[in-house]
C-alpha cells in the first residue's frame, strides 16, 4: 500500500494562495475608495477563514507498506512551523484504528494503538482533513483491514 495527498495539497495551497491574495486585493481596494466598512467586513471575513483554516489542521500525509513495516508521515501544511513528524512499525503490531470526526463532520482524525514490549501505545491524532472523501475512505478501510484484532475498530464520535 502506498498512499499520498500530495496532489490535493499542492492544489490547496495554490487556491488558498489565489484566494487570499485576491481577498487582501479587494479589501486594499476598498480602503483607496474610502469603503471602511465593507474593507472591515472583509478584513473580518478574511480573520475568521484563517481560523476556519487553522481549526481544519490539514495536513500532508504519506502512508506506505513496505516490507511488512507501515510508515506514516505528515505535517502540517499551512503551518509557520512546520515540524514533520514520522510513526513507524510493523503492521502485525497494529492493534487498534479510532477515527473521530468533530466540527460538524469537516474534521476527521485517525489514531493508531500498536503493541510495544511494554504493552499497548496509542501515537498521537493525525489529521485526515487535507483528504478528499473518497480517499478518506479508502485509507480508513485499508487501515482498518490492517488491524490485527478486527473487534477493537472503533469509531469515536466526538
Amino acid at each position: 500500500m502506498d498512499f499520498s495527498n500530495a496532489q490535493l495539497v499542492k492544489k490547496l495551497r495554490i487556491v488558498f494562495l489565489v484566494l487570499g491574495s485576491s481577498w487582501l486585493f479587494t479589501v486594499s481596494v476598498l480602503i483607496f475608495l474610502s469603503f471602511f466598512t465593507g474593507a472591515v467586513i472583509m478584513a473580518g471575513l478574511f480573520l475568521l477563514t484563517i481560523l476556519f483554516i487553522a481549526i481544519l489542521n490539514f495536513h500532508y500525509i504519506r502512508i506506505s507498506v513496505v516490507k511488512e513495516k507501515l510508515t506514516l508521515r505528515y505535517y502540517s501544511i499551512f503551518a509557520v512551523d512546520r515540524m514533520f513528524k514520522l510513526i513507524e512499525f510493523p503492521v502485525n503490531q497494529l492493534r487498534r484504528v479510532d477515527i473521530r470526526s468533530y466540527f460538524f463532520g469537516l474534521k476527521y482524525e485517525v489514531r493508531l494503538t500498536v503493541r510495544v514490549k511494554m504493552g499497548i501505545a496509542d501515537y498521537p491524532w493525525v489529521s485526515l482533513s487535507g483528504i478528499s472523501r473518497t480517499q478518506r475512505i479508502q485509507l480508513i478501510k485499508a487501515l482498518k483491514g490492517m488491524a490485527l484484532q478486527k473487534s477493537e475498530i472503533k469509531d469515536v464520535r466526538n
